[in-house]
């Protein structure tokens, strides 16, 4: 490795003592919860979800239709704290994937590269200072990183008030979200970060992550953060985050801007600058939300894998990693009691590209029933079109069905 790795290898060795001397110097006044640790075992909870998930695409070309549906089952359980330790686990299964599709040679679904059971979530805090915590193992994402779940370790130090300090390591990501579960249990291995598939040949098998939350007023908060993966990608960046509310008239307001800045070591990427603008506003129980990004020309890397997809209102983004984009979003929600409804509208153009024409419109619909506290429901429709290309829009219905517990 060259010269930032060598500083990658450093800052993993600084982490490493960082979260030792923390372990070995912790002070008192962390509260225990049990006095053994078969108490802390004892008295741990359990919570889970079952469900279904439905999806069908419907396509503009011809015999090229498909869908697919599955049930799954997740369990996790947490200990209660002891001697400021506390331990989680989550597991996770699937059923069958039913496939339904008009032509096997097109349906992606035909072979399931998931593995039907799976550890997303297995991690080991503990507790030191009055309110900063180690974590160590597979976690639910913190920070700027994509996706739900990550395996590595990090430091999270919270005794200044107002700021937060974010430092850790990560060696891969999982996704497991709505209509997705591309697992720790994927059969492929695409998102350990050595994987050259993805990242190219000699990638780091890490990324170091360094972030502060500040609030120096209660409707300003400032949000910078660093992304280092060795021979892929760095991310320098800053969100800043403002809110207001106009007492008179019962009206919330606010938003953030964004600034990223890419460095590309990946092979035929070069650097980006990413700006992003999204504000909102809300009244009762209407809300309305628009997003503008603007990203690079050419052959920048916009979008690097693990970077944090924080900018979409929409779902079926189909913009951010073609050259010059630029994307418009707005999207309206209304909740009355316990059923929601959303509707979105996306834009976007960018550079001619063979396989996504120069642009495209988004439609998106969803409706959401919480029926009990424990069952809710919901369905999106989306319709996608694309600009000055044949046979890819499509429309696209979903629904899914929880029962936690």
């Amino acid at each position: 490795m060259g010269g930032i790795g060598r500083l990658g290898k450093k800052v993993f060795v600084v982490l490493s003592i960082l979260s030792i001397v923390c372990l070995s110097t912790a002070m008192v006044c962390f509260a225990d919860e049990a006095d053994t640790i078969e108490d802390a075992f004892k008295g741990g909870k359990v919570s889970g979800t079952i469900g279904s998930y439905i999806e069908h695409r419907i396509a503009e070309a011809s015999d090229s239709d498909f869908g697919w549906s599955t049930a799954y089952l997740t369990l996790k359980y947490e200990t209660l704290s002891w001697n400021r330790l506390k331990f989680g686990a989550r597991f996770f299964a699937h059923g069958e994937l039913h496939s339904d599709h008009d032509n096997e040679t097109t349906d992606p679904y035909n072979v399931d590269i998931e593995k039907k059971f799976t550890l997303p979530e297995m991690y080991l805090t503990y507790g030191f200072l009055d309110d900063s915590s180690a974590t160590v193992g597979r976690w639910k994402n913190v920070g700027h990183i994509d996706d739900a779940q990550s395996e590595g370790g990090y430091v999270k130090i919270k005794e200044i008030e107002n700021l937060e300090i974010l430092v850790g390591v990560m060696t891969r990501f999982a996704e497991a979200d709505y209509d997705d579960n591309e697992d720790f249990g994927r059969s492929n291995d695409a998102q350990d970060l050595d994987a050259d598939s993805t990242y190219g040949e000699n990638s780091s098998s890490y990324l170091i992550f360094l972030e502060a939350t500040y609030k120096p007023m209660d409707f300003l908060k400032l949000n910078p953060f660093y992304m280092h993966h060795d021979d892929y990608a760095n991310v320098t960046g800053i969100e800043t985050h403002v809110k207001g509310e106009w007492e008179e008239h019962e009206i919330k307001y606010g938003g953030k801007i964004i600034y990223e800045h890419v460095n590309a070591d990946i092979a035929g990427s070069s650097d980006a600058d990413i700006f992003v603008v999204m504000p909102y506003i809300k009244k009762g129980p209407v809300a309305l939300d628009f997003s503008y990004q603007k990203y690079d020309d050419g052959d920048s890397l916009n979008h690097p894998a693990w970077a944090k997809d924080s900018f979409n209102l929409v779902d079926q983004d189909a913009a951010k990693n073609n050259a010059g984009a630029e994307v418009f979003e707005t999207r309206i929600k209304l909740t009355i009691d316990k059923v929601w409804t959303s509707f979105a509208f996306a834009t976007a153009d960018f550079d001619t590209s063979a396989t996504e024409g120069d642009g495209y419109q988004d439609y998106e619909l969803q409706v959401g029933y919480q029926i009990t506290d424990n069952l809710d429901i919901n369905v999106r429709y989306f319709m996608v079109s694309f600009d000055n290309i044949d046979d890819k829009d499509y429309d696209k219905v979903e629904s899914r069905v929880r029962f936690k517990f």
